[in-house]
């Protein structure tokens, strides 16, 4: 998740006068830190800030100051396919969700099933890596422990599903579980997602970042759904993939790999609903779950809404997330539908992200559920759907 986007006037303030140190800075401690970093930052990256600017050349200096100024950005250089005429936009194929809900019997045995338990059993190891920077050794070494962790739950349950890790440039995998459809229209493709990376704000090679919020809570969200579904024998009609994006706090890079993988090999995605913090909402004020109002479709939007008040406790709330909020922007930009769900409606509201602070004991494992919720849903009333 990136923080606020400051005006360009500031940002081209910062950037002249913050570039010279800055370059020295990363050519002395980068080298020295990340051994095992990939040579992707050795030239210049295209990024992009906002929809109305020109993406621009940057150096791994200037992307440092972006990202210490809070700045949402994509880093398109080895996307740009997905950001041209030819495969960004309109999807060449598309079906109707569902508008009325059909699998409340599934979905309230599965509901009965979840637990928090799962929450901190992954999330206080998961964030005993110092970081999950995904151009280091840390980001590469957790993403192969996610794995692990996900392979475990496939064996304990002994269902039919297959987890595989795909690579990207940098040293982080993405990790994809796929469960095959079984009905007629099993080429068609819902996703459920998360990203597994996390990032210190100001020392992102090396700087600790526990990531429990930003987005261990996304990641366990996800997985203890995966969990109750697996054990209840989920075999949907479509199918289902679940997907850990690594490099999501380098500009969304792996969900945008994936998504123009996707898109080049013409696959049936029906729906990519996305979790980016879910542990986290300001006491005193209203406990919502918050659905992103921009670069994501209404038709999907409507259906989480009626999912989230029709199997959760809670009432959904929109809010804009800006430019290269997160990973569901990948799938927007493909031409995909696609849809955020945030622990609450306001983007801010928890302090301790990209800092040492983001840690387990400021969740509200609870309130973490509620999503756990909403994912069991999701699966089962798109997943499970017949197409139209």
């Amino acid at each position: 998740m990136k923080l606020s986007l400051f005006s360009a006037a500031i940002l081209a303030l910062t950037l002249s006068v913050a570039s010279g140190h800055q370059h020295a800075f990363a050519a002395n401690h980068r080298s020295s830190a990340e051994t095992d970093a990939s040579p992707m930052y050795q030239s210049s990256r295209l990024i992009k800030v906002s929809e109305a600017a020109a993406p621009r050349w940057m150096d791994l200096a200037d992307i440092l100051v972006l990202r210490r100024a809070g700045v949402r950005f994509m880093d398109i250089t080895d996307s740009q396919a997905l950001h041209g005429s030819t495969l960004g936009g309109a999807s060449l194929w598309s079906t109707k969700l569902p508008t009325e809900l059909a699998k409340q019997k599934e979905v309230g045995a599965a509901l009965e099933e979840l637990s928090t338990d799962l929450y901190t059993k992954v999330l206080v190891p998961f964030t005993k890596f110092h970081n999950r920077y995904y151009d280091s050794k840390n980001g590469k070494e957790s993403s192969e422990w996610l794995q692990k962790q996900i392979v475990a739950l496939v064996e304990d349950s002994e269902a039919k599903a297959n987890v595989t890790a795909f690579k990207h440039r940098f040293p982080q995998s993405s990790v994809v579980l796929r469960i095959e459809g079984q009905g007629e229209n099993k080429d068609e493709l819902v996703v459920l997602s998360a990203h597994q990376d996390s990032v210190n704000q100001f020392l992102p090679w090396f700087g600790r970042a526990s990531g429990a919020d930003d987005d261990g809570s996304g990641t366990v969200t996800i997985l203890e759904s995966l969990r109750v579904l697996l054990k209840q024998g989920f075999a949907p009609s479509r199918s289902v993939e679940f997907h850990w994006y690594a490099g999501e706090e380098g500009g969304l890079l792996g969900s945008q790999d994936i998504a123009l993988d996707y898109k080049q090999r013409a696959q049936k995605v029906v729906a990519n609903l996305h979790f980016d913090m879910t542990g986290f909402w300001k006491k005193g004020s209203q406990e919502v779950i918050g659905l992103v109002a921009d670069r994501t479709d209404a038709e999907t939007r409507a259906l989480v809404k009626k999912l989230a008040e029709s199997y959760t406790r809670l009432k959904t709330r929109e809010f804009s997330c800006g430019y290269g909020c997160s990973d569901h922007s990948s799938w927007n930009q493909a031409g995909y539908r696609s849809a955020m769900a945030f622990e609450s409606d306001e983007l801010e509201a928890n302090t301790h992200i990209h800092t040492p602070g983001d840690t387990v004991e400021t969740l509200d494992l609870n309130h973490m559920l509620e999503f756990s919720k909403l994912a069991v849903a999701f699966a089962y009333e798109v997943g499970d759907a017949k197409s139209n």
